[in-house]
């Protein structure tokens, strides 16, 4: 039997591995479809769903019940440590795509004009207060004051895209069945949390900002995850911005340097004629869910 070397959850390299103990571990739900494997003489990383020889038993997987997602506690999260490699979590990301190209780019790009469009419709209350700020260098409370209110009521209306978008690509990067139904996910039984969720995190931010550039940079950092969490995870807004935090503070340099990465990636697809933005963008969000898997990696329960 041919030897294969895995890239574990934590972005660490295990092998060589024979095939009898890969099967073992995808019954045991070590691996999943998505898992990157490259085959003894390879030069190339591959998912594992490439490998027919391996279709059977992903197939019984796929059929396992799993555990529900909130069976552990954000308290069994807080123990662990773990490590985040940026450029991992990249080219995953860009596995996954190349993977599901054009379900990936389609859908991605489906919530992407929606959202534009929405940001069209708040433009009309805040475009007067912003080109007085630029075109007349006039600045009114009542604009200031038009422009964070603008914020914080569209605030839970990305929330809730954004949210769908997270559980999308999840199930994907998990290796299961995942439509356009997932992408509008957050209209589902989360959005009152996902909504809550957006007006606490946005005000508390904006004072951070506006006391201190310092501090809103640190919470917007370390809030990052809650969304997904509540998502993926169904825990209510509160406690997944306080496990975001808490786990984010790890590492938490690590983490905003990782943000910084999808930003550069992201304006890279705006700069390329904007078209590349329908490929760098789902790059992007499929590396900052590896990133949550790697970081909120289920734990057992104690």
């Amino acid at each position: 039997m041919a030897d294969y070397t895995i890239i574990g959850g934590d972005q660490k390299q295990y092998g060589p591995v024979s095939e009898e103990d890969l099967r073992k571990w995808i019954a045991d739900g070590r691996l999943n479809a998505q898992t990157l494997v490259q085959a003894h003489g390879d030069i190339e990383w591959k998912p594992l769903s490439a490998f027919p020889e391996f279709a059977a038993a992903l197939a019984g997987e796929s059929a396992m019940p799993s555990a529900p997602p909130s069976a552990a506690t954000p308290a069994d999260w807080l123990w662990r440590d773990y490590e985040l490699d940026i450029g991992g979590c990249i080219s995953r990301g860009w596995e996954l795509v190349k993977n599901n190209f054009w379900p990936i780019v389609g859908i991605t790009a489906l919530i992407m004009l929606i959202t534009v469009a929405i940001n069209q419709v708040f433009g009309l209350f805040t475009r007067p207060a912003i080109n007085a700020m630029i075109m007349e260098h006039r600045v009114s409370p009542r604009g200031i004051l038009t422009i964070v209110l603008v914020a914080i009521v569209s605030g839970p209306i990305y929330t809730i895209f954004m949210a769908g978008l997270f559980k999308y690509y999840l199930k994907l990067i998990r290796g299961e069945s995942a439509g356009i139904g997932d992408a509008f996910s957050g209209f589902g039984h989360s959005i009152g949390q996902l909504v809550l969720l957006s007006l606490i995190m946005n005000i508390l931010t904006i004072i951070g900002y506006v006391l201190c550039l310092v501090p809103g940079i640190y919470l917007a950092v370390a809030w990052f995850f809650s969304i997904p969490l509540v998502i993926d995870r169904q825990m209510g807004f509160w406690q997944a911005m306080e496990l975001s935090r808490k786990m984010v503070n790890k590492h938490w340099f690590l983490v905003f340097a990782f943000l910084l990465v999808y930003g550069l990636l992201v304006m890279a697809g705006i700069i390329a004629c904007c078209i590349g933005i329908f490929v760098t963008l789902p790059i992007g969000l499929g590396a900052l869910m590896y990133a949550y898997e790697t970081i909120f990696s289920q734990p057992q329960a104690s």
